[in-house]
């Protein structure tokens, strides 16, 4: 026997699963308010990323760009994809997303913030100061690539500072390396070294301590007029730095002891 809108009975007249059911119902309430906009539309990606909701953001964009690839807002939902990847912490991903933005859609004006991106994604990868650093070397071709094509971007002042930070770690990598030739007291390596980075790394916020141990390695090397060059340029260009005070000391020293050689 069943009484019409309860549900089922047992024969003894309890009605079962009442309370499960009303749960239910509530549940799939709630999850069809929890996004009011429909299944396969780009207002439902946009609503999941707003809400912080990436893996659903992510599949729900996915949709929408399968059923319209040629809409007007596809290039948009590609480009938000790509940023809600990057949100994730998936930064290989990201930067797949926003190549397939540039290569499918490339008269889109989000070509331009897609090829930011996508060196922002290299970068990412890197991490911090990790042996591997292949993802800083191209993050650096892409930006270069990136300011010769969009000069004028209002990403540039963004782009400088990457650069910045991808010369610093350029630079750290080989400042650990001299460590290991200073402990095996091979000084023409770390010189060698030293001036390559000088040559090639001008810009890190690390060139003081690429000076100081450049100087330190000449006076091992027994080239007292390059440690003297590095101990005035330390002086005259980073007054600031926390070598200053040692240079000149250092160079007050090495002037004693060619005052000292030319009276003998």
């Amino acid at each position: 026997m069943f009484k019409i809108g309860l549900g089922p009975c047992f024969p003894d007249g309890s009605w079962i699963g009442i309370s499960i059911l009303l749960l239910m119902l509530a549940g799939l309430g709630g999850c069809g308010a929890s996004n009011p906009h429909p299944v396969g539309s780009y207002e439902r990606g946009v609503f999941f990323a707003d809400q912080g909701k990436d893996v659903e953001a992510v599949a729900a964009l996915e949709s929408y760009i399968r059923k319209n690839p040629v809409d007007s807002l596809a290039a948009e939902a590609q480009y938000l994809k790509g940023l809600t990847y990057m949100e994730m912490g998936e930064y290989p991903l990201a930067g797949v997303e926003f190549q397939i933005l540039r290569k499918d859609y490339p008269t889109s004006i989000r070509v331009e913030d897609a090829l930011f991106q996508e060196g922002v994604s290299y970068l990412e990868q890197v991490g911090k100061v990790q042996r591997d650093i292949t993802g800083a070397h191209e993050a650096r071709l892409h930006f270069l690539k990136f300011s010769q094509q969009y000069p004028n971007s209002p990403h540039m002042p963004e782009v400088v500072a990457y650069m910045e930070e991808i010369s610093d770690l350029m630079v750290h990598k080989r400042l650990e390396q001299i460590k290991i030739y200073k402990q095996l007291h091979r000084y023409e390596a770390v010189a060698i070294t030293l001036d390559d980075v000088l040559l090639e790394e001008s810009g890190s916020s690390y060139i003081p301590d690429v000076m100081w141990e450049r100087a330190r390695a000449a006076e091992k090397l027994d080239d007292p007029d390059t440690a003297a060059r590095m101990y005035e340029r330390l002086v005259t260009e980073y007054p600031d730095s926390r070598y200053t005070n040692k240079a000149s000391k250092a160079l007050r020293s090495l002037d004693e002891e060619e005052y000292d050689e030319e009276e003998d």
